[in-house]
């Protein structure tokens, strides 16, 4: 029985090793690779090795929500399942350590118990990891709207000087830095490649994303036409992303106020009791 512990517990600390160091170190696309899969034709099957048809498995069916919170978060389905495979571990190393010091020969808990805890905090990690995922998404989507509206305005900027409207657009897009930039970069940058009007672009982003932002703006501009109306209409979206974005701000820190008052009520009655206690003693006392 004691073999087969320290075996078990082995075999995790080792996984759990490989996994870490696989995370500092990381993988590189080989150019051959990336060449390849431009050329590919698209709509064809093409076979995978055996560690694609790992991560497929470990990946599950997958739901549209958690491809876009992948893409809003620039991650594939690799990262995210050596994330998952990450917080697995990270959840059952207790258990892992009470299951070694079992093995020692310490009797803190039965061996059956500590795998047991092991198991569970490898289950738990494993699906916390898609709440870990959507939080980092919801992050990365609000840094989106505030670049978008900083996009805008200098899309207004530029279109007020005299450029045209997909003039503007192309130079304000090659002046910002970051992700949103670079995911309105190549958005632009494929329409503008398959001759197809930039709001459908930013169209498909949203959608990819999970951005509603961006399907608004492609509703309003197709309505709007062309002119000062297509400027008005952006000055408009603008605003409305930061007006939306400073709410959101206000409300989480009256949550964030609003969840501080219990530990100052508690620190409240600890101080009451502090001063109250020597008083009820000497009453009580003979």
């Amino acid at each position: 029985m004691n073999v087969l512990m320290v075996a078990l517990a082995g075999g995790f600390a080792g996984a759990g090793v490989l996994l870490v160091i696989r995370g500092f170190v990381g993988t590189t696309t080989p150019l051959s690779a990336l060449v390849a899969e431009l050329h590919r034709p698209r709509g064809v099957e093409v076979p995978i090795g055996h560690r694609g048809r790992a991560v497929r498995w470990l990946a599950g069916s997958g739901s549209p929500e958690r491809d876009r919170d992948l893409a809003v978060c620039e991650r594939d389905v690799a990262r995210w399942v050596q994330d998952r495979l990450v917080w697995s571990l990270l959840l059952a190393s207790p258990g892992m350590a009470l299951v070694l010091l079992s093995a020692g020969g310490a009797s803190l808990v039965s061996p059956f118990v500590a795998i047991g805890a092991a198991a569970v905090g490898a289950i738990v990690g494993w699906f916390y990891a898609r709440i870990d995922l959507a939080s980092d998404a919801d992050k990365a989507r609000r840094a989106f709207r505030h670049g978008l509206a900083g996009y805008l305005e200098l899309v207004t900027i530029l279109m007020s000087g005299g450029a045209g409207v997909e003039t503007a657009m192309f130079d304000a897009v090659a002046v910002g830095r970051g992700g949103p930039f670079r995911h309105l970069r190549a958005a632009l940058s494929a329409a503008q490649a398959r001759r197809e009007p930039p709001w459908r672009a930013l169209d498909q982003l949203g959608d990819r994303l999970g951005i509603v932002e961006l399907e608004e703006l492609e509703a309003s501009m197709t309505l709007a036409g062309g002119g000062a109306q297509v400027r008005d209409s952006l000055t408009a979206k603008a605003t409305a992303i930061r007006i939306k974005d400073l709410s959101q701000i206000e409300s989480e820190a009256q949550s964030r106020s609003e969840t501080m008052v219990l530990p100052v009520a508690l620190m409240f009655a600890g101080f009451l009791v502090l001063i109250g206690y020597p008083a009820l003693a000497a009453l009580s006392s003979p």
